[in-house]
């Protein structure tokens, strides 16, 4: 059976894409895409990275929380990923704390204009530390400095701000300790800190646990354009041959499951309902490439080991089986498997991480592609 007319939908809307070759497809708008050439002459379609940003990513199903070893989290349905992941969640998969805010700023060609209160990691920091990590500014009068001249004169009115900020660090210690959120910072914009926007931000004390958002314009920067981009990890396809529902059992010869417990975990449950996989070709029996015949399983009804260290036990230390296809930001799960339209779902599930651990991927599901029976899917490395 040839690849025919492939069918990509997106499950959160009611648009679907129909491509039956490169002039005639069309782009979903929730989930910017491009055409990419097969080895068998053909094209399919895969998440255009270099257009989507978190801000831009479609909103989480399920609302959640956790607690553990004082650690907390927390999460609502209809939220993008900007409102719940942090920059330490993707630290090693995109390398966030590389960038400054002129960074950002010149990603997205646009002036960092925004006020202060809309940098809440900037606004707990204090003055000794922001004196070491911002460019010259202990070489700077005070006076000259509109935040913290600010926060001087309403904590310490007899202080003389016509001195360096060092000179007054120095002869008044206790200067340092002050924090710049203990004034109001909305009047006060990124350029009344001279040189702010060139700190990179692994600099600022307690960057792993600032919220995507509130690093202003970070947002919008698309993923592909991160320090580390986001890509395709591998250019491995399959086709789907069949779609299988949840009267199936047992599967032994499986692509899913974890970084944990690997990528060939069996399902050995009463229900398997999965995807079977086959060569790109369809060449039949005297060609069988590495993948057919093997089974994707639906997350919906497997769970897998995942997390590590100090966050293992979140969520009993289990996620949904499936693959990471596009590095270690999210994992690319498989969800309702529908035997009577031919079509599959498919989800993105991300993970939380601090500096002794990180949970299993089981924030989720953000609905990603449907599928059709003869589309040929992305499997990565």
């Amino acid at each position: 059976m040839k690849i025919g007319r492939l069918i990509f939908s997106l499950f959160f809307t009611t648009a679907t894409i129909y491509v039956t070759s490169p002039s005639t497809a069309q782009t979903q708008p929730n989930l910017p895409t491009r055409l990419i050439p097969l080895t068998t002459g053909k094209q399919t379609l895969l998440p255009d990275w270099q257009r989507i940003s978190f801000s831009q990513m479609p909103s989480i199903q399920k609302s959640g929380s956790i607690k553990i070893n004082g650690f907390s989290r927390q999460w609502k349905a209809g939220d993008t990923p900007d409102k719940y992941l942090t920059l330490g969640d993707v630290d090693e998969a995109l390398k966030p704390q590389l960038f400054s805010l002129s960074n950002i700023a010149n990603i997205i060609n646009s002036p960092n204009t925004s006020t202060l209160d809309n940098f809440p990691l900037l606004g707990k920091q204090n003055l000794q530390r922001l004196a070491e990590i911002v460019p010259n500014l202990g070489d700077t009068t005070t006076a000259k400095i509109p935040a913290i001249a600010a926060l001087l004169k309403a904590k310490y009115p007899q202080i003389n701000i016509n001195n360096s900020l060092s000179n007054l660090l120095s002869q008044n210690p206790e200067l340092g300790k002050l924090k710049l959120n203990q004034i109001d910072l909305s009047s006060y914009t990124i350029f009344d800190i001279p040189n702010l926007d060139a700190v990179q931000l692994s600099k600022f004390t307690g960057w792993q646990n600032t919220l995507i958002k509130d690093i202003p314009g970070l947002n919008v920067v698309p993923l592909a354009f991160f320090p580390l981009p986001l890509t395709e990890a591998g250019n491995t396809f399959a086709r789907i041959d069949f779609i299988w529902g949840t009267a199936e059992k047992r599967r032994q010869r499986t692509v899913s499951g974890s970084d944990v417990a690997g990528f060939s975990v069996p399902c050995s449950g009463q229900k398997c309902p999965h995807i079977e996989l086959d060569d790109l070709e369809n060449s039949g029996r005297n060609i069988r490439g590495k993948f057919e015949g093997s089974s994707w399983i639906s997350g919906k009804y497997q769970q897998v080991e995942g997390g590590w260290g100090c966050l293992k036990s979140v969520n009993g230390g289990k996620e949904p089986t499936g693959r990471l296809p596009y590095g270690s930001a999210f994992k690319v799960v498989v969800m309702e498997a529908n035997e009577k339209t031919d079509t599959v779902d498919t989800a993105l599930f991300f993970r939380f991480k601090n500096a002794c651990g990180a949970t299993p991927y089981f924030i989720g599901p953000v609905p990603f592609f449907t599928y059709k029976v003869n589309s040929p899917i992305f499997l990565g490395n």
